[in-house]
């Protein structure tokens, strides 16, 4: 009998502890999502890689605690994912996770409302779901809410890094919004990213909070780094100040006499030329183009193969003095001695098209058109060299 009862206790005490553990829905993303909606509940997703030691550690001690699961149970959708296997993946890329354990709180839309990153105690593990337990959020698009503002300030953080890639002018008031509302003199990593890259002139209202915390923003960005940037933007001011819209053109000298400082003579010289480079891309101004390149690549070795062969495609379509374009066919030669694919291949075949050298062109043409194949691309152009007679 009281064998019977040892095993009966030992079950009963395994039973009530399996009962003691965030319940991880195993489904795909998609299925979350919906049921999400359906049941007005926030996603919870516990974003691990299966060699981290705190992921393991939450799985083990905090999870399982009674008082967790039974809330994260109750209130979330809960999902779990190896970010570096399957489904993981894609959402690893999706969320820009780079760290582990991530933890987000997601609507059902999939855009994030919450999150915090490493190990968190049980306590604070707790906390963190009463504070991102919103299902109000739960069927809201995000872009409303922030226009309607009804975002709290972890909210705003979330939304600056969620649409700063599919809607970087929103990103930015997102931004500016949040640290005008800023309280404590910290920074965090987040932060700064968040403010950086929002910062692209020295009138931008970022800017100002730049400046004002600059003992802040040092301790994790360093005083080099935090020097190099803000005379970046110094030079932007003054690069801007020498374009002329209305000839699409830059004052070179103006931009070298006052920008005397903030860089090396041959950074300051580099900076000016990326940037000539780009505008006169933008503007359509490709003599401007073709001279700035032709003098900016004469050391063609000093510069990367994607550099050389962006260029030479300009070349490829808007320029049509000879030496200029054998100048282009010589850059894309070098790529393809080291790159060889469609994209170098195809542009070397209609440079040699374009100088008249036949022979040439077609032996170039067939390899991209091979590569084409390979590469699942449009090989028309191709095959118009090869077919010409």
């Amino acid at each position: 009998m009281q064998k019977i009862s040892f095993f009966f206790l030992i079950f009963a005490f395994q039973l009530g502890f399996s009962q003691q553990n965030i319940k991880f829905e195993d489904s795909d993303f998609a299925t979350l999502l919906a049921k999400a909606k359906t049941e007005k509940k926030l996603i919870f997703l516990d974003a691990y890689a299966a060699w981290c030691g705190p992921c393991k550690l939450m799985e083990r001690n905090v999870f399982t605690d009674a008082k967790v699961a039974d809330y994260y149970n109750k209130n979330f959708i809960n999902a779990h994912f190896d970010m570096e296997k399957g489904e993981g993946k894609e959402l690893a890329a999706k969320y820009g996770i780079r760290s582990y354990p991530t933890l987000l709180f997601l609507n059902g839309e999939g855009e994030v409302v919450g999150k915090e990153l490493g190990y968190l105690n049980t306590a604070d593990f707790y906390a963190l779901g009463t504070k991102n337990n919103k299902p109000e959020l739960v069927n809201s698009n995000l872009k409303d809410e922030f226009l309607k503002g009804k975002l709290d300030q972890p909210a705003l953080l979330n939304f600056v890094s969620l649409y700063s890639g599919k809607d970087p002018i929103l990103a930015k008031q997102a931004s500016e919004k949040y640290f005008a509302n800023k309280k404590d003199k910290a920074f965090t990593g987040e932060e700064i990213n968040a403010l950086l890259n929002f910062t692209q002139s020295v009138d931008d209202a970022n800017y100002k909070i730049f400046q004002q915390n600059k003992s802040a923003i040092v301790e994790l960005l360093t005083e080099k780094n935090y020097t190099q940037f803000d005379n970046y933007l110094r030079l932007m001011k003054i690069v801007t100040s020498a374009t002329n819209d209305k000839t699409k053109t830059i004052d070179d000298a103006k931009v070298l006499k006052e920008g005397e400082g903030l860089l090396s003579k041959d950074e300051l010289e580099k900076s000016l030329n990326i940037y000539k480079l780009n505008y006169y891309i933008a503007h359509e101004n490709y003599p401007a183009y073709e001279k700035t390149a032709l003098e900016y690549y004469k050391n063609p070795d000093e510069f990367n193969g994607s550099e050389l062969l962006a260029s030479a495609s300009v070349f490829v379509e808007n320029v049509a003095n000879p030496t200029s374009l054998q100048t282009a066919a010589r850059w894309a030669e070098k790529v393809v001695m080291s790159q060889e694919n469609y994209d170098s291949t195809s542009i070397l075949a209609k440079l040699y098209d374009k100088l008249g050298k036949r022979d040439e062109a077609k032996m170039f043409a067939g390899m991209a058109a091979n590569f084409a194949k390979e590469e699942n691309k449009d090989a028309t152009k191709m095959n118009e060299i090869l077919n010409k007679k």
